[in-house]
């Protein structure tokens, strides 16, 4: 009796580690896969600027709605430096960096291995050196006097960027560097934030005598009759930045894997508001507008200028990569650069967007 007893339990028991066995190898990770890709996304962009219009596109035509997608927090949560957007991937704070600049995910990257840029929202340095009236009074320089000398005025004069460490404070090293200049010795950079009133407000106020700021800051002080745009590349006055990989999508291999129907639903919003801006440029202007605050004498400056930055796909486009990476790499902004096919997630836009047709 006795070792039947010990029997049984055994048995028992036996059959109790079975079935947790079972149980978890049946239903934890079919279980955890199910939940993980809800079609639900906390997202952020750097800014509510000219760079992320797709997001704003598709926010405001319901364009993530319409692929089943819930992305949030609506209005969209804005980063205040590229380092902040970066550092809240990382840390899983936000899941996809919806806007963000291409060098952020490259030295994201260097820290962990796990980044892929998913896809591209603007194709071109869409920023300005835009100078006060004074400045340019004072040198007798014109937007059609030649680069160099342009570049050579603005030595030692204080200038606006959004960060001292991103796109805006390279964009001037870039230039001191290419005619010999040294922008430790020259730069003069005052940090202004990612708004159109800030560094509005600093020209107004004679803090600065020039910005280097995002599209469309520019435009919008030659609206208030403020100063001149001198140096855009997206007019073709520094021909090898053209088309160059600005703006971009991007988060964790891990989340990507985990929620593929989500994040294709959300490769397929971005087509539909890239679709959208180039079949009703004008409609795309007014959410820029609307987002940005800027005057309708401002929007049609900028209109044309910006419209050539938008590209045609979310797919990543590796010549404005590469391009890019020259630009980083001579700036200073990266020391390194991880190959294109390393670093960009080329399977998931392209199975995302196999058989569809963005209707807008």
């Amino acid at each position: 009796m006795r070792q039947s007893s010990l029997m049984d339990r055994g048995l028992c028991l036996a059959l109790v580690c079975i079935l947790i066995a079972l149980g978890f190898s049946s239903c934890g990770p079919a279980q955890n896969t199910a939940s993980a890709d809800d079609m639900r996304l906390k997202v952020a962009i750097n800014s509510l600027s000219s760079g992320y219009l797709a997001d704003l596109v598709a926010a405001d035509q319901g364009y993530f709605k319409a692929q089943g997608l819930t992305v949030y927090p609506l209005p969209f949560q804005t980063e205040p430096s590229s380092p902040q957007m970066a550092e809240a991937v990382r840390s899983g704070a936000i899941e996809v960096a919806l806007g963000g600049l291409l060098t952020e995910a490259i030295l994201l990257s260097q820290v962990d291995p796990e980044i892929r840029v998913i896809g591209q929202l603007q194709v071109g340095l869409a920023g300005a050196i835009t100078v006060s009236n004074k400045l340019q009074q004072e040198t007798g320089l014109t937007e059609s006097s030649p680069l160099e000398a342009k570049v050579k005025a603005l030595a030692g004069k204080k200038i606006g960027v959004v960060s001292t460490t991103g796109l805006t404070g390279a964009f001037v090293s870039y230039l001191f560097r290419r005619f010999g200049l040294d922008p430790k010795k020259v730069a003069s950079l005052v940090t202004l934030g990612p708004t159109v009133a800030s560094a509005v407000a600093a020209m107004k106020a004679g803090r600065v005598d020039a910005l280097s700021f995002f599209e469309p800051v520019g435009e919008t002080i030659e609206s208030q009759g403020l100063g001149h745009i001198w140096i855009s590349p997206l007019k073709g006055d520094v021909p090898e930045l053209a088309r160059q990989l600005n703006a971009v999508f991007y988060a964790k291999v891990s989340l990507i894997r985990s929620k593929p129907k989500t994040i294709q639903a959300l490769v397929r919003a971005i087509a539909m508001a890239l679709a959208f801006i180039q079949k009703y440029p004008d409609r795309a202007m007014g959410i820029l507008q609307k987002y940005t605050q800027v005057d309708d004498r401002t929007i049609a400056a900028a209109r044309q200028v910006l419209l050539q930055s938008y590209p045609s796909t979310p797919v990543v486009d590796q010549q404005a990569y590469n391009v890019a990476i020259a630009f980083d790499s001579k700036t200073g902004l990266i020391s390194s650069a991880p190959p294109y096919q390393q670093l960009v997630d080329t399977q998931t836009a392209s199975q995302a967007l196999k058989g569809f047709r963005p209707t807008v």
